[in-house]
């Protein structure tokens, strides 16, 4: 994961960017949805495989399957479609705001981790500029 920075972005275009992040996060689901589909149509794939649990203190545990059975699969897409939650929440409450600021002339500071905004600033000055 790596973290960048934004020095001085126009709300216009961080407006635009969160949209289209927030429709491409959309189109991930809909994606894993369709390819979860097709592999719950596999006829001869097993209920349940042997797996490992690696427990991380503060952090998400991983789970290693020794072979693909539906459980596997159905945890690994359930795992994603949590971090594509939390993805499309941060869009979510980043387009109300912004919605509100847009227009304005004003710029800000966006630390991203990993290309999610995780840090918004507002320079409430760029506006007299």
């Amino acid at each position: 994961m790596s973290t960048n920075v934004d020095i001085s972005i126009e709300i216009d275009e961080l407006y635009k960017r969160v949209l289209e992040n927030k429709k491409r996060v959309t189109e991930y689901v809909k994606g894993l949805y369709e390819v979860y589909s097709k592999i719950t149509g596999i006829v001869d794939l097993p209920v349940k495989s042997e797996k490992i649990l690696i427990d991380i203190p503060n952090s998400i545990p991983i789970i290693i399957y020794k072979r693909p059975s539906r459980e596997a699969y159905r945890e690994l897409f359930s795992r994603a479609i949590q971090l594509l939650k939390l993805e499309y929440a941060v869009y979510e409450i980043l387009e109300g705001r912004l919605s509100k600021l847009k227009d304005h002339g004003l710029k800000a500071m966006v630390r991203y981790f990993a290309d999610v905004p995780s840090l918004v600033v507002i320079d409430l000055d760029s506006a007299k500029k």
